[in-house]
């Protein structure tokens, strides 16, 4: 163990600028996936639990008509993807309710609704699409820097059989440090990026599902004339 981490830093010592670069690159990068990717994680799931908290309670308060406390429900579950979708629908029509027609109202309500899904997906997205460009560049970034590795190996052909050997080996052991590296970084990055995708597809599908399911309320008050 002690003589791996001494020939480790061994290679730091004599590593080019280019390859310790790359590699400070790759473990900035590295850190920034693990800690944003958790965040993500959490910031996900605290929107499905409070969105379900929200779909328990929700259908009392629209059966006794009680709307400010529907709304009141909402402001305590920020982090629901559902309840922004139905507070701002049913906020904005209840505001356009006292100056235009119950059918204009509506039509507010499914504009106001939108905007919410529009704005949550955007902060729920935040951050998504640079998973992807790092799941796509580590492997580049490391291929860099072992290029640079590679092309100082070849400063040991000027010098003695023996110690030229031992110099190429420690290049090309340097050069191959960056790869994978890159490799290292690229995979779990992938691995977050589709789950954080597939994740994000689910909470919009969900959100469409509770806007449809706003109009379809609006539209039976309506019809039953308790609007």
């Amino acid at each position: 163990m002690c003589d791996g981490w001494f020939f480790v830093a061994e290679v730091w010592q004599t590593a080019s600028p280019q390859v310790e670069g790359s590699v400070t690159l790759l473990v900035f990068t590295f850190f920034w996936v693990l800690i944003t990717g958790t965040e993500r994680v959490v910031r996900y799931n605290s929107a499905a639990w409070q969105s379900r908290s929200f779909l328990k309670l929700v259908p009392s308060l629209l059966e006794r008509e009680d709307w400010d406390g529907v709304l009141a429900l909402a402001e305590e579950r920020k982090r629901s993807h559902v309840a922004a979708v139905f507070a701002g629908g049913l906020r904005e029509f209840c505001v356009s309710r006292r100056v235009v027609s119950v059918q204009w109202s509506i039509e507010m309500g499914k504009r106001g609704a939108r905007i919410s899904g529009n704005r949550m997906h955007e902060q729920l997205r935040e951050g998504l699409s640079t998973f992807g460009t790092i799941a796509a560049t580590a492997p580049l970034v490391g291929f860099f820097g072992t290029c640079f590795g590679i092309l100082e190996s070849f400063r040991g052909i000027a010098m003695s059989r023996a110690t030229a050997l031992g110099m190429t080996a420690l290049w090309t052991a340097e050069s191959l440090v960056c790869s994978a590296m890159g490799v290292l970084v690229a995979v779990p990055t992938v691995w977050c990026f589709n789950w954080l995708r597939d994740r994000l597809s689910e909470l919009d599908a969900e959100m469409d599902f509770t806007f449809l399911e706003l109009v379809k309320y609006l539209e039976q008050q309506n019809r039953a004339g308790k609007l």
